[in-house]
């Protein structure tokens, strides 16, 4: 859809997509990627940063590696289908896919790859051009049935036309969106009657149980690592602030379950499911651990005791529903 709102009519050319209705030209680059934008912001050029220096993903810079790549990623994106109630005892087709905000373009690199998931539609998109490029260059050496469209949006203002989509794929792209609302009613309007859309977001409560424990370890221990103040205080500037505060923050929100599920179904979805992906003994025994890692902190001591607390506090919510109060990363799983 163009930005005049006109439907299925772009006439490609060389180097180019021409609206036949308005006239518009949209760039087209040599692997085929079509630039919706065509002017950069502060996110695009903060993950274009990301993926020129070779990562896929967001926590492959913070560990300094590529964790993640395109032909390791088949299992993970095949788990999103599975949670949209896909269960793969017999091939996939016809299905239209969009992978939304995609950035590296891994999910959909791991579907295209799949061998029961074939004669699709995909499309993925992503604020910067560095993402679909690069997931251009990977599908290039992929035999499939599968088809491919790659275009650079910005998801909030993203162009299709109503009812097009079997599913929507978002790998934690939410809290990096200045508004939510806007975006779901998007989404619940390009997805077909009984489409699904699924994302993985992080959560206030359990973040903020990590952040609050390992804060109260170092003033016990009186210790000073200025990562730990940093942790805490910007989780508590995400809750407590205006949103028009938040909106040069890369990472801007984190979601309560229950007024998401009440913007879900203010939007649309009649059905959302919280899904935490993490079992509750990862929580229990080594989330802690990750948080003073991903800060580069290795205090045995400073680790030992908010461990001993953070058990404590995950004891009172050692249950089958352990996600509504603990987990901190949750897959939203949001039917038509």
């Amino acid at each position: 859809m163009c930005h005049c709102g006109a439907v299925d009519v772009l006439s490609r050319e060389e180097g180019s997509a021409r609206c036949l209705h308005c006239g518009r030209i949209h760039p087209v680059s040599p692997r085929g990627v079509i630039d919706f934008a065509q002017k950069k912001t502060e996110q695009s050029s903060y993950f274009d940063g990301i993926y020129a220096a070779g990562h896929l993903h967001k926590i492959d810079e913070l560990y300094e590696t590529s964790i993640r790549t395109y032909e390791n990623s088949i299992e993970t994106s095949e788990a999103y289908l599975k949670l949209c109630g896909y269960d793969f005892t017999h091939p996939l087709e016809g299905l239209s896919i969009l992978d939304v905000a995609c950035g590296s373009g891994w999910v959909t690199a791991g579907l295209l790859q799949h061998k029961l998931i074939r004669n699709c539609n995909f499309h993925a998109f992503d604020i910067s051009s560095h993402g679909p490029e690069s997931l251009a260059r990977f599908a290039e050496t992929v035999q499939s049935t599968n088809r491919l469209e790659m275009s650079v949006q910005d998801a909030e203002a993203m162009a299709f036309g109503e009812a097009y989509f079997d599913i929507i794929i978002g790998s934690s792209v939410l809290h990096h969106f200045n508004e939510v609302e806007p975006f779901l009613r998007k989404c619940k309007r390009i997805l077909k009657p009984g489409g699904v859309a699924t994302f993985g977001e992080p959560f206030a409560v359990g973040y903020g149980l990590g952040a609050a424990v390992i804060m109260l370890a170092q003033k016990q221990l009186g210790t000073t690592y200025q990562a730990v103040e940093d942790l805490y205080n910007d989780i508590a500037y995400r809750i407590k602030s205006p949103r028009e505060l938040l909106t040069n923050l890369v990472d801007k929100h984190l979601f309560f379950q229950s007024s998401f599920l009440t913007l879900a179904q203010r939007t649309g979805f009649k059905d959302v499911q919280f899904v935490p992906l993490a079992p509750r003994d990862f929580y229990r025994d080594h989330f802690i651990d990750e948080l003073l890692s991903e800060r580069a902190i290795s205090d045995t001591a400073l680790a030992g005791l908010a461990k001993e607390m953070y058990k404590t506090m995950f004891a009172l919510f050692d249950t089958e529903s352990f996600g509504h109060s603990a987990a901190a990363f949750i897959q939203l799983v949001m039917h038509t």
